[in-house]
């Protein structure tokens, strides 16, 4: 899937500011050449329906925010990029269960995937084979695109916001911790599924929604983080905007208004009501309201 166009990047004075004392000029532009020769026409990051209402919505604190999808979980056939997914949420993941990305219920039970099915699935694929295959090249595009977004958003009198992990759980911070220290101003976050552990000590600058899913161990981590001051996203068999006011005790958020999680307040639940595949959840990953 390589590109035959050639890339003559040139740096603009925000990105060799901000790459100043991580990176060599002359390293970094060939990484960035490297990947947009492979990517061609594909850009990392972009946006989806949920995004799109961040976007649009009032608010007195607007942020402008963009988001990045690759496979989910296994399904690439390259690598899990979801290593703490449960069955049931690898069964009905919005990454390849739901709107533009929907590969088909029954092809999702089977586990049978067409990454060439339209352009949004090339795409997909196209980034994740260059994670597994050139992840340097990967995050100092990474970069670029981050840098611009930002720019976009300062043009327009708002803050960016980024969300990496659109339909993955990587551990950026682990990975790329250069990231969160040349967009200190950015507003990152994620959903995750992580043990609380590995996440514990993230940048100040990135927050995390745990998401619950129908395991044991999967909500016995979902009470590690309530207890220690994170949210948790609970997906429910709802239609949007008629959700449970409590769940498990606590109150519950309708996360279907936006998808700007870092702005909700402590100590609830946020509700999503199911989508796409999830409506045919029998695993338990989806919760009665």
């Amino acid at each position: 899937m390589t590109n035959q166009s050639v890339s003559n990047y040139k740096p603009n004075a925000s990105v060799i500011e901000r790459i100043s004392g991580h990176y060599e000029l002359s390293e970094f532009i060939g990484l960035v050449n490297e990947a947009r020769n492979y990517l061609g026409s594909t850009n990392l990051f972009g946006t989806s329906y949920k995004i799109d209402l961040s976007n649009e919505l009032e608010s007195n604190d607007p942020y402008l925010t963009n988001v990045m999808y690759m496979p989910p979980s296994d399904s690439s056939g390259l690598k899990n990029f979801c290593p703490w997914a449960t069955d049931g949420c690898r069964a009905v993941c919005l990454g390849v269960g739901s709107g533009r990305m929907n590969h088909g219920y029954k092809n999702l039970a089977k586990r049978n995937f067409n990454w060439n099915k339209d352009n949004t699935s090339k795409a997909q694929l196209k980034r994740a084979e260059l994670f597994v295959n050139n992840q340097s090249a990967f995050i100092a595009l990474m970069i670029v695109e981050i840098d611009k977004h930002t720019n976009k958003a300062a043009a327009k009198g708002l803050k960016a916001a980024t969300r990496p992990n659109g339909s993955t759980d990587i551990l950026w911070e682990h990975i790329a911790p250069q990231l969160f220290v040349m967009f200190k101003e950015i507003q990152w976050y994620d959903y995750t599924k992580a043990p609380l552990n590995t996440r514990i000590n993230k940048p100040a600058n990135y927050h995390l929604t745990f998401s619950f899913a129908e395991t044991l161990k999967n909500q016995t981590e979902a009470a590690k983080y309530v207890a220690a001051g994170f949210n948790a996203a609970v997906v429910f068999k709802a239609e949007k905007h008629n959700l449970p006011a409590t769940f498990k005790g606590m109150p519950v958020i309708d996360g279907d208004i936006h998808d700007m999680r870092f702005k909700d307040a402590a100590g609830h639940y946020i509700g999503l009501a199911a989508k796409g595949a999830a409506k045919h959840d029998t695993s338990g990953f989806v919760q009665v309201a």
